[in-house]
């Protein structure tokens, strides 16, 4: 409370019989900021004091008024007439400006004139229109003469000379139960324009405009933000253009209006071309008046210097030093102040926090899932992220009837994903859905920067496009910045220090430069630092920042030599990593180039468009990845890597260049194992024999061991098992004599599964052996669970579930260790299979349900067939016959369909269950079985393996 609020009750200067009674007008006023000028002044402050009393003394006399008593610097008088109280304070602020004040600036007094009835006691004047004046006078700034509307309508008509009244409208005012119509006194010469009113909702003590479209989400970036301002007085939201500084600075200060005596008040410096401009705009928004012959920024500071307040500096990017400086100033000389800024880079000042505004979270799945692996709750899960529901949001402003539906759920997900969750770039796509489909908007997103325009006129230029919005960044960087943000941006999901260097320095050494300059990216929000728990520091850029820097590079002509030197950094990383994958760092390599999967990707595109013999090599060096990795991928490379290779394929035999010639037989032999296995037995077979016949000619037994282990695959996939003993025999002796531990362990593993289905345990158990000692030469975690993989299959086909079991347990072990899913899938395949030829048909159809939804989802319909056809067995088993046969025809035509062979002991068991079934049915009705089991679709067979078989 105030000294004016506590002046009722005061001791009184005269006797109470001078004092005017019955209906009063009262001035009460004290200096505003006289906390400061006593620390400034020290004993001199007496003097300031008495001078300021002497003047009101002096106008209160003058005008017929009464002085009733003073607390610390507050004074207060009483006059029988209304306007005799307006004509004191008018003089009393003529002479308070034209005094000569010992601190050398004006006094600031704030005056509050009321007209009420009071009563007389021994102490002074009693009663509710005391302190309504008391509150009236609180309620104003120094300088400030407050007038309430009981006081006004007995004035208005005869004010004195060059004196006005200007309408501040209605208040409410501290434990006054109405709201009073509140007015300033005018006087000419006089300052006139002061912050709004300390009233409980004078403009709510803030000038933020009104929010005027919903905000979504960021729950959890408000409670933090709220939390940093309970700790620190100066904190600075960054991020990068459009990601919602703005937005998320005003809705969190929006509600914190009551935290603050005097209020929260923004100053936008968007609009702003000049440092200069930055300390006049604060002034401006705070009310703070400019003095004649005092510094402005002085001026402001005294005016700060005793609120408790919170100023938001909005945009401070491109006057960034000025805002800095009067920030650190502010902070230091203003205890009561808190400032909250955006930025697309720090502050730089000492207590500085920073508050890194993120983009809208986006859902967890980028893809709707499968239909045969879709949780009920899909759409609902990516109706919910905050990405989603701002786009919905806004696109409801357009279209009032959008929603997230089944059918558009992938186009809806495809915008938010490649706008990177940009809050900005979210709501001009969906002003985009006023003229095209949403489908149409997300195809449209390769070319965003002509896409994304059309926003809000009434927004600042920069706001209303999405090119527009990053010009603003681009323009803020000098050229050595530009070069580099453009030559980074052929890096895809990422990028360390070395491959920045490497790819973007001029002679790809100077990693200290290359890091200065990252740094400066970082602390302009164009670049994000990821940090992982261990490792190499991992650098990125948004989506829409990389395609517009992408622009810019190929407008600068630059784009071939940085795509190619980006080809050589990541061609160099896979070379280095192909020994390791074989071998036992396997597991970090993986990490490694997981991180740099993307960017492979981008260096095989381009390679392929420009310098296919790289290309290739790429290739050859990633198959060990792939194999631990991708699926889909790896053969679409590979198929692409083969027809380039078979174009290159020396002639009648002879390698006129043996490195040439090395290098398509090892893409060859490469593509030929993965489609054998995978998807297309005919292709990998072809590929297989002309590897297989390159490697010879070239005389290279590495590449040749590859080529017959190829092959061997292929033709055991392919059926073709004739001489397949010899031709494995040839391959384990080049896998020997080059030194290739990891592939004797495939081809003896593999090798010994089709010993112990033919019966030949002795030599199973002897090719397991040499199995599992190759493996522990090797090292590698991918042989050892393969080993292990093939003891579990051996120890299922002589009945031993338990010791399946174990072997299967060690083997999928292994592969969780290595992130390698698809071997899980088979090991767990096989464990099923193990379980079933123990007896446990229950536990065997419950995990075959979970693996065929699985293979499936993987696409691998050769795998499909197969788990059709232990279903089929499974029916037979609980005399299920015709579902049975259905299950073995659907198989069938899927296996024809994409030429997947059985091997031979799956054909033994086919063709006794089909005997069987043959059997067991009557002809009519096998035959229509097997008729509708051919015409089943893919999903219509998975269904009928999936339903239950009777008890």
């Amino acid at each position: 409370m105030t000294e004016a609020e506590t002046a009722a009750g005061h001791p009184t200067l005269i006797e109470p019989s001078d004092l005017p009674t019955g209906t009063v007008t009262m001035l009460f006023t004290d200096i505003e900021g006289s906390t400061r000028l006593l620390g400034e002044l020290g004993d001199r402050y007496a003097e300031l004091q008495e001078s300021h009393f002497g003047i009101l003394r002096a106008a209160a006399g003058a005008a017929g008024g009464v002085e009733f008593g003073t607390e610390g610097d507050a004074f207060f008088a009483a006059f029988r007439t209304p306007i005799q109280a307006v004509a004191c304070a008018a003089d009393a602020q003529r002479r308070i400006a034209a005094h000569r004040w010992p601190h050398g600036g004006p006094l600031r007094v704030r005056m509050g004139i009321h007209t009420g009835d009071v009563g007389l006691v021994a102490g002074g004047y009693v009663g509710m229109d005391v302190n309504i004046a008391a509150r009236i006078a609180a309620s104003a700034h120094g300088g400030q003469v407050v007038v309430s509307e009981a006081t006004r309508g007995l004035v208005a008509h005869s004010l004195p000379r060059a004196v006005g009244l200007r309408d501040l409208g209605e208040h409410r005012l501290k434990d006054v139960a109405h709201a009073i119509h509140l007015y300033q006194l005018t006087v000419d010469g006089l300052t006139t324009e002061f912050p709004p009113l300390r009233t409980l909702d004078g403009g709510r003590r803030t000038n933020l405009p009104p929010e005027r479209t919903s905000f979504v989400g960021r729950l959890a970036e408000q409670a933090s933000l709220r939390e940093l301002l309970g700790r620190s007085r100066l904190v600075t939201l960054i991020g990068t253009g459009g990601t919602g500084k703005t937005r998320l600075m005003l809705h969190v200060a929006s509600h914190l209006v009551d935290r603050y005596d005097d209020g929260v008040w923004l100053a936008e410096l968007a609009p702003l071309s000049d440092d200069s401009l930055v300390v006049p705009e604060v002034a401006r928004a705070v009310g703070a008046v400019e003095e004649p012959g005092r510094p402005l920024a002085e001026t402001l500071t005294d005016f700060l210097r005793a609120k408790s307040l919170l100023l938001l500096l909005d945009n401070c990017e491109h006057l960034v030093e000025a805002a800095a400086v009067l920030a650190e100033s502010l902070f230091v000389s203003c205890p009561g102040l808190t400032v909250l800024a955006t930025s697309r880079e720090a502050l730089g000042i000492e207590g500085e926090a920073i508050f890194q505004v993120p983009s809208l979270a986006l859902p967890a799945a980028l893809e709707p899932p499968d239909i045969h692996a879709r949780s009920d709750g899909w759409l609902e899960d990516i109706a919910t992220s905050e990405a989603v529901r701002l786009f919905v949001e806004r696109a409801r402003g357009i279209v009032p009837s959008f929603s997230v539906t089944a059918s558009n759920a992938a186009h809806v997900l495809e915008i938010c994903r490649r706008l990177d969750g940009i809050p900005l770039a979210l709501e001009l796509a969906a002003a985009r859905l006023s003229v095209l489909s949403v489908e149409e908007v997300a195809r449209g997103l390769s070319d965003r920067f002509r896409l994304l325009t059309g926003g809000r006129r009434t927004a600042v230029p920069r706001q209303q496009t999405l090119q527009a919005l990053v010009d603003w960044s681009w323009d803020l960087l000098d050229e050595e910045d530009r070069a580099l943000l453009r030559r980074l941006s052929v890096f895809v999901g990422g990028w360390t220090l070395d491959a920045a260097a490497a790819v973007t320095a001029e002679d790809g050494r100077d990693r200290l430069g290359t890091l200065d300059g990252l740094s400066r990216l970082v602390d302009r929000s164009l670049v994000a630092v990821e940090r992982g728990d261990g490792g190499a520091t991992r650098y990125r850029m948004l989506e829409t920042i990389r395609q517009y820097a992408r622009d810019r590079l190929v407008a600068a002509g630059e784009a071939a030599p940085i795509r190619a030197r980006q080809v050589s950094y990541f061609l160099r990383l896979a070379l280095e990593g192909e020994p390791a994958l074989r071998g036992p760092e396997m597991i970090p390599w993986l990490h490694r180039l997981d991180a740099e999967v993307d960017n492979c990707r981008a260096a095989l595109d381009w390679a392929f468009e420009t310098d296919v013999v790289s290309a290739l090599r790429l290739c050859v060096a990633l198959k060990a990845y792939w194999d631990a990795r991708a699926g889909a991928e790896k053969l679409e490379r590979l198929r692409q890597a083969a027809e380039v290779a078979e174009r290159m394929a020396p002639r009648g035999g002879q390698a006129a260049d043996r490195d040439r010639a090395i290098l398509v037989a090892r893409v060859l032999a490469a593509a030929a194992q993965a489609h054998a296995v995978w998807t297309d037995a005919t292709a990998g077979l072809a590929w297989a024999h002309d590897a297989v016949a390159i490697a010879r000619g070239a005389g290279d037994v590495a590449t040749l061991a590859d080529a017959l282990g190829a092959l061997v695959l292929a033709r055991i996939f392919a059926g073709q098992h004739d001489g397949l003993d010899a031709l494995r025999d040839e391959a384990l002796d080049a896998a020997h004599r080059s030194g290739n531990s990891w592939l004797v362990t495939m081809i003896d593993s593999g090798a010994a599964e089709l010993d112990v289905a033919n019966g030949d345990l002795d030599r199973a158990r002897q090719r397991l052996e040499k199995a599992v000692e190759a493996a522990k030469r090797s090292g590698n975690p991918f042989a050892l669970a393969f080993a292990a993989l093939s003891q579990g299959v051996a120890s299922g086909f002589v009945g031993d579930v338990d010791a399946a079991r174990r072997w299967f347990a060690e083997a999928m072990a292994r592969y969780e260790e290595m992130g390698d899913r698809r071997f899980v899938l088979i090991a767990r395949s096989d464990l099923a299979h193990a379980l079933r030829r123990g007896g446990a048909l229950d536990e065997a159809e419950a995990v075959y349900r979970e693996t065929l939804h699985e293979w499936v989802h993987v696409g691998n319909r050769g795998a499909v067939a197969n788990q059709l056809e232990c279903c089929a067995y499974l029916a037979q088993d609980r005399d299920d016959g015709e579902r049975a046969v259905q299950l073995l025809a659907a198989a069938g035509a899927i296996r024809e369909l994409v030429g997947a062979a059985m091997l031979p002991f799956e054909r033994v068991e086919y063709e006794a269950a089909l005997r069987s079934l043959r059997e067991q049915l009557d002809p009519t009705a096998f035959g229509a079985a097997w008729a509708a089991g051919r015409r089943l679709s893919l999903d219509d067979a998975v269904a009928l393996a999936l339903a239950r078989s009777p008890a």
